[in-house]
């Protein structure tokens, strides 16, 4: 059990966690890359689809369909650009930050309001539900960043305060000098 706690065994656990995780992301970057070109190019098909139903006057459902479609398919982007973020995210500063996250449960929340009352399948209950979802995201959210700017602050302060003393320090050492 000794070995557990011995620095230099941390320091490869810590080396091959990195390699794993440079290996995951040379794996999935590609991947989240291709997934959003593709989506892109969704989204341009599903819109040449509406405007030709458009343009030569289709039935009405099918032009609502294709219009339902290009409006699911712009939402669903909007999804994947906020994973996506969140991947960065986690790739950059090696762990999953709170905040994306939740503006990634957001994105997805609003997403499911809009396409259920786009739709007209919605029940009251739902709806409900999906305020109370999106009240408490919102609520956690805003939590998170007060407390993130009073640590700013805090963090200032105290800078400041450090700033000072040795500004103080380098004052007193420099007038030492010049009364030799």
């Amino acid at each position: 059990m000794k070995f557990l706690v011995d620095e230099s065994f941390i320091c490869k656990v810590v080396e091959i966690y990195n390699k794993f995780v440079n290996a995951i992301a040379i794996i999935v970057i590609p991947i989240l890359m291709l997934t959003l070109i593709i989506a892109v190019l969704m989204i341009l098909y599903d819109l040449r689809l509406f405007v030709d139903y458009f343009m030569h006057g289709a039935e009405e459902a099918e032009y609502d369909k294709a219009f339902k479609l290009l409006v699911r398919n712009i939402l669903n982007f909007f999804v994947l650009i906020e994973l996506f973020k969140v991947f960065i995210d986690v790739l950059e500063y090696r762990r999953i930050r709170k905040r994306q996250i939740i503006e990634a449960g957001i994105v997805f929340v609003v997403r499911e309001i809009i396409l259920i009352v786009f739709e007209s399948h919605f029940e009251f209950t739902d709806l409900v539900g999906f305020g109370v979802l999106l009240f408490s995201l919102g609520i956690t959210y805003i939590i998170l960043e007060k407390s993130y700017l009073e640590y700013l602050k805090f963090e200032r302060e105290e800078m400041s305060e450090r700033v000072k003393r040795e500004r103080k320090g380098l004052i007193s050492q420099r007038t030492d000098e010049l009364k030799r």
